[in-house]
């Protein structure tokens, strides 16, 4: 009896309301309405699904502290000049200067503002006989790099992890080794393709890459000052990887014979700060279900005030006569 009695105080704290089974009717246009709400629904959820499963990238700035010595430096460049013209040299901070001409590959090509090879030349088997001995290193006939008129500089570096210059210049220009160029080749016009440090990431962007500068005289100057921050990059499965980012400002400077070294320089320097960049969700699973449950149970309970409202409007506010037929009925048959 006492459980009956509590039981019964318990009904009376029921705070959600129960439709009476002589107010339940089915209609074609609540089977209508039923349909498109439940594709409404179906597209929310499905929309929140999908922001539940992306990833942000996330920023911290902190202190470097690494104690690398080495550097990647990553390069793909065309210069209007011909491969047995060019000399390519590193200088640190230290004063250590580095000849790197044979550390990168440096192929015959013809300059185009668009891609480093067009379909003149290169389509003579014996300038692409000489172009394929030049990508694999070995020795090629320099008569036919002169012919194209270009040359394609590409490859990755180790260097020392300090302020350092990049020199790309010509013999007897800057640094020499017996030979002159004649000032009629030179002509730095230059395309960048690739300019990185490090390896690279997913949305990685490197100010220089497909970027070019046109020479208008044989003297020029094209100097490139760069901040190089280091970066840590740690993906969605917890994968880390070290490398950098920089910004970049150019110069560029037209001098008389003598008065400079015509060329094109690439001036860095390390930052003290890294960049940590981590991917994470843009919510937790809780946070997906609470507002999914919140958007589902929100747009059910609008879609009935909704038809509530539309059906009382077309009513006039008078009560449907079709609503009980199923009690009048029962009555007649009593």
């Amino acid at each position: 009896m006492s459980l009956r009695k509590l039981a019964d105080k318990a009904r009376a704290f029921d705070a959600f309301p129960k439709v009476e089974d002589d107010n339940q009717q089915r209609s074609e246009k609540g089977g209508f309405l039923t349909i498109i709400v439940a594709l409404c629904l179906f597209m929310l959820t499905m929309s929140e699904f999908t922001d539940y499963r992306k990833f942000h990238a996330d920023y911290k700035f902190l202190v470097d502290h690494t104690i690398d010595t080495k550097m990647q430096i990553n390069i793909d460049t065309t210069i209007a000049m011909p491969c047995p013209s060019l000399m390519i040299h590193v200088v640190d901070a230290t004063g250590q200067r580095t000849q790197l001409t044979g550390s990168l590959k440096l192929i015959p090509a013809e300059f185009s503002a668009g891609t480093a090879t067009k379909y003149k030349q290169t389509d003579d088997p014996k300038y692409i006989h000489e172009i394929i001995r030049a990508a694999s290193g070995k020795s090629y006939d320099h008569s036919i790099a002169r012919d194209m008129g270009a040359c394609r500089v590409f490859g990755s570096l180790q260097v020392n992890k300090v302020a350092s210059n990049l020199h790309i210049t010509s013999d007897g220009h800057g640094y020499s080794k017996g030979v002159h160029t004649s000032h009629d080749l030179l002509n730095f016009t230059h395309r960048i393709d690739e300019f990185s440090f490090g390896r690279l990431y997913p949305d990685l962007v490197n100010p220089l890459d497909n970027s070019i500068e046109l020479s208008e005289t044989n003297f020029e100057i094209f100097q490139y000052t760069i901040s190089v921050v280091p970066t840590s990059y740690i993906d969605r499965k917890g994968n880390y990887l070290e490398t950098n980012q920089y910004a970049v400002t150019d110069m560029h400077k037209t001098f008389r014979e003598g008065q400079a070294v015509p060329g094109i320089f690439f001036r860095y320097d390390m930052e003290p700060i890294t960049v940590q960049i981590k991917e994470v969700r843009t919510q937790s699973f809780l946070q997906f279900l609470v507002r999914l449950c919140g958007i589902l149970g929100g747009s059910v309970v609008t879609a009935g005030a909704l038809y509530r409202l539309i059906n009382f409007v077309m009513t006039g506010g008078r009560e449907d006569p079709k609503l009980y037929t199923p009690v009048h009925n029962m009555m007649k048959g009593v």
